[in-house]
């Protein structure tokens, strides 16, 4: 598999694989697994080429991770270095950016990471809510480092059953 060496160098400075937020959370595939984890989006298990189709898989899309909760693929774009994922099962992907760069998505990452200390799991995170306006503070700075994207993503990730956000 041809790995860009900007995605590369980045995921190998990352320093973490998943973080975990209540019963959700984000993992990011370590470099030596990522060849392994296209079955299913770029390529069959028998090594056919999945994309090309309306609505298929895009041969400039890698998989580099997915949405734990409901294994939502999150992809790296290699034509223009954008972070987007796309649900799963529906027949045709419909991507939705969810970082304009590396850099956003790494900033996006780790303040998820930073909010989700203590909230890995849906006791901790019903024992320690997140407060409104760390929340709103943490999609601010996201939306900062990736303007033009909606935040949907994020939002969701962020998301409580106690939170009135």
């Amino acid at each position: 598999m041809n790995v860009p060496p900007a995605y590369a160098q980045w995921r190998s400075t990352l320093g973490f694989d998943e973080v975990s937020y209540g019963v959700g959370g984000i993992r990011i595939i370590p470099l030596e697994e990522l060849d392994a984890f296209q079955v299913g989006y770029s390529r069959s298990p028998s090594g056919q080429l999945l994309h090309g189709a309306e609505g298929g898989w895009r041969k400039e899309w890698i998989a580099i991770g997915h949405e734990t909760a409901t294994g939502d693929p999150i992809i790296l774009d290699v034509d223009t270095m954008r972070v987007i994922t796309a649900p799963h099962g529906e027949g045709t992907w419909n991507p939705k950016a969810i970082a304009v760069s590396l850099e956003g998505f790494g900033i996006a990452l780790r303040t998820f990471r930073r909010l989700a200390v203590g909230r890995e799991n849906p006791v901790q995170l019903e024992a320690n809510p997140l407060p409104v306006e760390e929340r709103k503070a943490a999609l601010s700075g996201i939306a900062e480092a990736n303007p033009q994207v909606d935040l949907f993503f994020w939002d969701l990730q962020l998301e409580d059953e106690g939170n009135e956000a």
